[in-house]
């Protein structure tokens, strides 16, 4: 019963194929650029609608030599706007949590920013290096989320890089190369918008540089795991990758082959190709090397074929074994059958082979007979019974049985200390008892007694009392010590009792105690007076112990207090008020009992408040009898003459208030006046700003074509974030990368300038 056949295991790109990765197949997008042309099959588990097959614009194709993992798509260095993979997926993950992960190669580490991916109609979800990323970094941003960073990751040489969110922890993950390498506090990111969703690209901007190379992009709808990221790095670091167990039968082979890509292959069996025969129950062992990683897993070889014996007896003359044959005298015999995996079944049969007897038997029995079965009989017949013969086979008795006459009866009987049964038996306990005399027919009458023996008893107990003691009998006993009493028990006899007796008395005491208002005595009873009192309870030994109680009262005071406090005011004991009031407080007095203190209390608050209008800063909150000093917050020092409710600034920054009500003061909160210096526009029309607020993407519509036009934004500290030159401009657009705030803008050309307000994201 021969079989031969090929086991084939396959990676499908890394990951995609075999029970081992199946469950790191990522359920919303995956791109292994294995194939060709510009369609590239979305391999994920569940791709949403319309992802089914992604496809490649402008001058960006797929293929190559596989310096990252096979093929890749391989970068135009032209601008998104026509060179990116086009998804077709609008992106809905929500706020829930996500993975994205993916392998780069050849990212230039020029001034360029280049861009992964991203979608502009998502809240500006993109990922980029260089910049405000920095050379070598990539940057995941995006409005409503923190700036995420993995260092080191954007290389000329290949790298993989792994962004986790992790709803239930509200951070973000980055892992370089399977290593975590950093971690990113979140809000509530949201990654919802109306696509496309682009890789290597992101709005107009320019996804990689030319000959730049992406592989293995996935997009998980779940948080993985550290260990799953490291299984993405080195898929072949985690044993099992080849598969379960084989069987084979005796003599059979099996071919094993690797589908996935490697560089060399070395099998225990001596192969170096990817494949190898197995013909040899045993260990399986490949080691593995190639761009995706290395690795060494082991399957196991199983012979099908097995072995049994049985030892079947047979009583019908004939035997037939599982495979047919058929056996008519005993013996060893050989048969083979498939078992359950399709391979022999070889079994050594050792069988017996016999036939059934008859005999007949004529028996007299008194009473019950029991048979050569185990069987019993009460009446006189003939009955049929079976046992084993010598070959282990039945022999059916025909017995012909006579049972004489049995009798029997049941009585009682009673008798002190020992009774004597008909048969002679003596008994000295009670109970039941079986007895046996001849009957008139030589057989058995078996009588059942219930006897009745009535014995003396003796017990020890032992007692106590307070000053005399009475026994059971009656006896009255004053000493401590052991003595004898004697009752009749319930059988009439006597019942001698022992009784180990203990005498207590009644004791005194003297004791002196001290109470505030009220005393409670050791009893439970209640004095408010002081001076000496009696009280009784039960001592140790359970009898009166009468206690004189020299008695000291003392009483508790009363007192009241007025005070007055800024914002709270702190009791004598501790307790602390915030609202103006009269309270009760308690402390303990010179004679360690309570004293009760109403206290007044007058709190006074100041909530100091600010506000902002123009340069103009306005004190808010408690301002009915406040005197007011305003602060500059970059030194939180006075400002001299800012003593008013109104404090006009002469700069940008910001400003704060101190209030003052009588004794207690407060500060407010810091705000900021932007609108100092912005200089009125002198240039021939009015220049128009738009989007504003804006994401960072936006245009600068002066009106009218003008020669040299310089553009510098600052944040309000007076630091250049964004500077350039426009020559022959008219409508500029800006893109400006820059965390969210308030910058301005100062516009020039030749006399003519303007400076506007930009409020960004």
């Amino acid at each position: 019963m021969k079989k031969h056949f090929t086991r084939l295991l396959t990676l499908c790109g890394v990951l995609s194929c075999g029970a081992a990765f199946a469950q790191l197949t990522p359920e919303v997008l995956y791109y292994d650029f294995n194939g060709s042309g510009t369609n590239v099959p979305n391999l994920a588990s569940a791709p949403p609608p319309g992802t089914t097959i992604a496809t490649i614009q402008g001058a960006v194709t797929q293929g190559g030599s596989g310096t990252l993992c096979g093929g890749a798509l391989i970068g135009s260095g032209n601008a998104s706007t026509t060179d990116y993979l086009n998804t077709g997926w609008t992106p809905s993950l929500g706020g829930g949590s996500w993975t994205i992960s993916f392998r780069t190669s050849g990212i230039s580490t020029n001034a360029t920013l280049y861009y992964i991916f991203g979608d502009a109609n998502t809240n500006s979800f993109r990922c980029f290096t260089n910049g405000i990323a920095g050379s070598t970094n990539w940057v995941l941003r995006g409005a409503g989320l923190t700036d995420a960073y993995i260092n080191g990751g954007a290389l000329s040489t290949a790298t993989m890089c792994t962004y986790v969110y992790d709803q239930g922890a509200n951070q973000i993950y980055g892992y370089l190369n399977g290593v975590l390498v950093s971690t990113t506090a979140q809000v509530a990111p949201n990654v919802t918008g109306t696509g496309p969703f682009k890789v290597m690209g992101y709005a107009t901007n320019v996804g990689a540089p030319a000959g730049g190379l992406m592989d293995e992009f996935r997009l998980y709808s779940r948080a993985l795991s550290g260990t799953e990221v490291a299984q993405l790095y080195n898929p072949f670091a985690t044993a099992g990758f080849l598969g379960s167990d084989i069987t084979f039968c005796n003599g059979d082979s099996t071919q094993l082959n690797l589908g996935w890509p490697y560089t060399t292959a070395t099998w225990s069996t001596g192969s170096t190709t990817g494949s190898t025969w197995v013909s040899t129950a045993g260990a399986v062992t490949v080691s593995l090397s190639g761009a995706c990683g290395t690795g060494m897993d082991t399957v196991l070889a199983f012979d099908g074929t097995t072995i049994a014996s049985i030892s079947p007896m047979s009583c019908s003359g004939t035997y037939v074994a599982p495979s047919g044959a058929v056996y008519s005298a005993s013996g060893i015999y050989m048969d083979t059958i498939p078992n359950a995996v399709g391979c022999d079944s070889v079994i050594t049969i050792n069988a017996t082979i016999g036939n059934n007897t008859t005999a007949s038997l004529n028996t007299v029995s008194c009473g019950l007979y029991t048979a050569p079965s185990g069987a019993t009989y009460s009446i006189s017949g003939t009955y049929m019974d079976t046992i084993p013969n010598m070959s282990g086979c039945d022999s059916v008795l025909t017995i012909n049985l006579f049972v004489a006459g049995a009798t029997s009866s049941t009585f009682s009987a009673a008798a002190c200390d020992m009774y004597t049964a008909p048969s002679g038996a003596m008994y000295m306990s009670s109970g039941t008892i079986m007895d046996t005399i001849p009957n008139i027919y030589g057989c058995d009458s078996v009588m059942t007694i219930n006897v009745t023996v009535n014995m003396g008893s003796s017990a020890s107990i032992t007692a106590s009392a307070c000053d005399m003691y009475t026994a059971p009998s009656g006896a009255m006993f004053m000493t401590t010590g052991m003595h004898m009493d004697t009752i009749a028990n319930a059988m009439g006899c006597d019942s001698v009792i022992t009784i180990n007796l203990t005498i207590t008395n009644s004791s005194t005491a003297s004791i002196s105690a001290s109470a505030c208002d009220s005393y409670t005595a050791p009893s439970g009873a209640v004095h408010t007076v002081g001076g000496t009192i009696m009280d009784t309870i039960t001592n140790m030994a359970g009898c009166d112990s009468v206690i004189t109680i020299n008695l000291t009262m003392s009483n508790s005071t009363t007192g009241t207090l007025n005070a007055q406090s800024c914002g709270a005011y702190t009791a004598p004991s501790g307790a602390v008020y915030t609202q103006s009031g009269t309270y009760m407080d308690t402390i303990t007095n010179m004679a360690g009992c309570d004293s009760i203190i109403s206290i007044g209390v007058q709190i006074t608050n100041v909530n100091a408040g600010a506000s902002v209008n123009g340069a103009v800063c306005t004190a808010t909150g408690t301002t009915a009898g406040a005197t007011f000093q305003w602060l500059d917050c970059s030194t939180m020092t006075p400002i001299a003459g800012a003593t008013s409710i109104n404090y006009t600034a002469t700069v940008n920054g910001s400003y704060a208030v101190v209030m003052t009500i009588g004794n207690c003061s407060d500060t407010s909160a810091c705000v900021a006046v932007t609108d100092v210096g912005i200089a009125e526009n002198t240039f021939g029309t009015a220049i128009n700003l738009y989007p504003n607020p804006s994401t960072g993407n936006f245009f600068i519509d002066l009106g009218a074509s003008y020669e040299d036009v310089s553009v510098v934004i600052t944040d309000l500290a007076g630091r250049v974030v964004f500077a350039q030159n426009e020559n022959n401009a008219n409508i500029i657009p800006v893109q400006l990368d820059a965390p969210a705030g308030v910058y301005i803008i100062s516009i020039v050309s030749g006399d003519n300038q303007a400076t506007v307000k930009l409020i960004k994201e």
